[in-house]
């Protein structure tokens, strides 16, 4: 055996296994991947992002000022409650007060951001092209001020609260965790970010599928929340329509026990920064998809 050979031989057998590799360690509070992706963990490190995190808890005893899932909104006395595109009155999705949330960059910190959509067709009021105009869905923002006094007679919504299938089919009151997140695999600043985990994993042919299943477990975060990664059960929409790349999310409402969209779907309302900091939620993104 020639001396690079022997080298060579060295080399393979001094070589880490695979069930090292497939290790997980912790690479941030909350955060574990294998071991084989250490050497890059300053690059995925760098991709964190805030988010909060919502817990959905179903209650038929909400105040109208608290932040919900399908339940009447807060609305100024003299306000016009929204209606779609053929006059008819939307369904009261969301409301989060973020008087009762975590502090999240960019984002205000008093005041009631309130979420509406269509319920009579199984679109759930999306527009499958962004136009930027709310017609079958609408997100309204009204400062503590404002509110001082307050619708309190909703009976006008009688029949859109006892429509069939609607996406939350009870009300649930929310609860806020503060946490971070990072790389968001499916998220439009993933697939155009400087970390492709994906390319990282290809260099171990052996495991490369236990690779990809572990990034998917740890880096697609799901369920209901504000900020943060998107997840999605398709594709993100905001690679296809003009001028959206840069919209965060505003909110997430997935599918859970007594929630669906579709068959197992996720709910999205994105919004450009820019808009976000001039609480402008007139050019906000809708999107669903499931299964």
């Amino acid at each position: 055996m020639g001396f690079f050979d022997f080298l060579k031989g060295k080399n393979k057998q001094d070589q880490p296994g695979n069930d090292y590799l497939l290790q997980k360690v912790e690479f941030a509070p909350g955060l574990s991947l294998a071991r084989a992706f250490e050497h890059h963990r300053d690059a995925i490190l760098q991709t964190k992002i805030p988010s909060i995190h919502i817990k959905a808890t179903p209650d038929n005893d909400l105040a109208l000022e608290q932040s919900k899932f399908g339940h009447y909104p807060c609305m100024p006395l003299h306000a016009d409650y929204p209606k779609d595109e053929r006059g008819r009155y939307m369904y009261p999705l969301a409301q989060l007060n973020f008087k009762e949330m975590p502090s999240l960059p960019g984002f205000p910190t008093s005041g009631y951001l309130q979420f509406y959509i269509s319920v009579y067709d199984e679109a759930y009021g999306l527009d499958f092209n962004y136009s930027g105009v709310q017609k079958n869905f609408r997100v309204l923002f009204f400062e503590e001020d404002e509110v001082l006094h307050y619708k309190a007679d909703f009976s006008f919504l009688d029949e859109v609260m006892s429509a069939a299938d609607l996406p939350v089919q009870s009300p649930h009151l929310l609860g806020f965790t503060l946490t971070d997140e990072y790389v968001g695999m499916g998220d439009i600043r993933y697939e155009n970010g400087p970390v492709n985990l994906s390319l990282m994993a290809a260099q171990y042919p052996d495991i490369e599928n236990e690779l990809e299943e572990s990034l998917h477990e740890e880096l697609r975060f799901g369920g209901h929340k504000t900020g943060g990664y998107a997840f999605f059960t398709q594709m993100d929409p905001r690679e296809n329509e003009k001028g959206t790349a840069e919209y965060i999310v505003l909110l997430q409402i997935d599918t859970d026990d007594q929630i669906m969209w579709g068959d197992s779907g996720v709910a999205h309302f994105f919004i450009h920064p820019t808009d976000l900091a001039k609480k402008d939620f007139s050019k906000v993104m809708y999107n669903w998809d499931c299964y």
